[in-house]
């Protein structure tokens, strides 16, 4: 049986196996109570970060252990390598997700307060990013369910993090490499940075912007690509996304001196993954749609403003009917779509495959909410009457991903 002790942080050394902190772990750099002291770094980052005591195992192996990297190491605390069961990865993820909006939020703070000659630092959304890719290859679904179910939306900080989220699903259902993925990932975190030089006044605001007001809101993809390229070390592509990711096909854009044509293909698919985030999170001037009402409200925008091609690559991600999208089946029961067996072809084409999603059923045909939700299998040819007749989003049945996971025995 292990052994564990409580020791102040001053008597951490190298090698000690960090079980548990006095300190919730979202104020602190890691990502984990759980990790290894690999450097005399870690243990300033535990101190800085406010931590007095720490549990270790009692038998943690000292300095001199052959299989730990030397003290100078700059190794980040990773997670292994290792296929892990759905269930345990949502739970990571969910925890990711809040970590890095927690630190993104912090981020907003900082940078207030921060002189115009400061450099970020992004090293803990980057370190963040790689477990949320590297995670996510075990069960992109996770990702729809974290985007589209949080019961609350600020705009700006859990926006900036569910874009995130849904660069590494399409970044993935393009057959991505690690990198590249990556690179999408921190494309669609901090392309909205530059609204931390808007008045909060304005940020907040919920009646009708006026005609000034709408021009400081214009300015935060300039602000935003100036701000990445001066003062943080992240590639290029990051801060042109951020600068890029207004810029539309009809000119109805801004900044308005760039040219649709010059953006980056990667912009064109962030800026979809932008709208479509906006679309399906509740504001306070007004209520989000359906995941499947926002992809159609997408395709018909690729009309004119939207990148066509790029508009059904994420429709042919996504299916008709999205992970996490709340139906109305055809006989009146209503559940959260929980898993799109096959993603549905281009909307052009005249498919006679049939296709199949599940749905963990939470009301009964009456209306009522049923005592033990239940999943259902529809199969469906696309050249039959549709088996759902509408789709809401979450927040208009009050429902959000900690209660969908709550059942997760059921439909995982």
């Amino acid at each position: 049986m292990k052994r564990y002790r409580t020791i102040p942080v001053n008597r951490l050394q190298i090698g000690d196996h960090v079980i548990g902190i006095d300190k919730s772990w979202l104020e602190t750099p890691f990502l984990t109570h759980r990790f290894r002291i690999r450097s005399k770094e870690d243990i300033e980052r535990l101190r800085a970060s406010g931590v007095s005591m720490v549990t270790i195992e009692a038998d943690s192996p000292e300095q001199d252990n052959p299989a730990l990297p030397p003290p100078d190491s700059a190794e980040p605390l990773l997670l292994k390598e290792v296929s892990l069961p759905s269930y345990k990865v949502a739970e990571m993820l969910t925890s990711l997700h809040k970590y890095l909006v927690y630190k993104y939020k912090t981020l907003f703070e900082e940078l207030r307060q921060m002189p115009e000659s400061g450099k970020i630092d992004t090293t803990p959304f980057v370190n963040a990013l790689e477990e949320v890719e590297k995670l996510g290859r075990q069960y992109p679904d996770a990702y729809l369910f974290l985007a589209h179910l949080q019961s609350t939306d600020d705009e700006t900080f859990i926006h900036s993090v569910n874009t995130m989220f849904l660069s590494l699903y399409l970044a993935h259902f393009q057959e991505s490499t690690r990198e590249d993925a990556i690179l999408w990932g921190l494309s669609g975190l901090f392309h909205d940075l530059g609204k931390v030089h808007i008045p909060l006044e304005i940020l907040h605001k919920t009646s009708p912007l006026t005609p000034e007001e709408w021009t400081v809101i214009q300015d935060h993809p300039v602000m935003g690509q100036k701000l990445l390229s001066e003062r943080s070390n992240l590639p290029s592509l990051v801060a042109r996304v951020a600068g890029e990711h207004h810029v539309r096909r009809n000119g109805k854009s801004y900044p308005d001196n760039v040219l649709y044509a010059a953006t980056d293909s990667v912009t064109r698919a962030i800026m979809i993954l932008d709208t479509f985030d906006a679309m399906t999170s509740d504001r306070s001037y007004r209520r989000g749609v359906s995941p499947s009402k926002a992809l159609r409200k997408i395709l018909e925008a690729s009309r004119e403003s939207l990148d066509p091609e790029w508009s059904t690559n994420f429709f042919l991600s996504m299916g008709i009917y999205p992970v996490g999208t709340v139906v109305e089946l055809s006989d009146g029961e209503v559940g959260v779509v929980t898993k799109y067996h096959s993603r549905t072809p281009a909307p052009e084409t005249n498919p006679r495959t049939n296709q199949s999603f599940s749905v963990l059923i939470l009301k009964s045909r009456q209306g009522l909410s049923v005592i033990k939700p239940f999943i259902r299998h529809i199969e469906w040819s696309l050249n039959s009457p549709p088996p759902v007749q509408k789709t809401w989003n979450h927040s208009d049945f009050n429902i959000d991903w900690d209660f969908v996971r709550s059942h997760a025995s059921i439909w995982m």
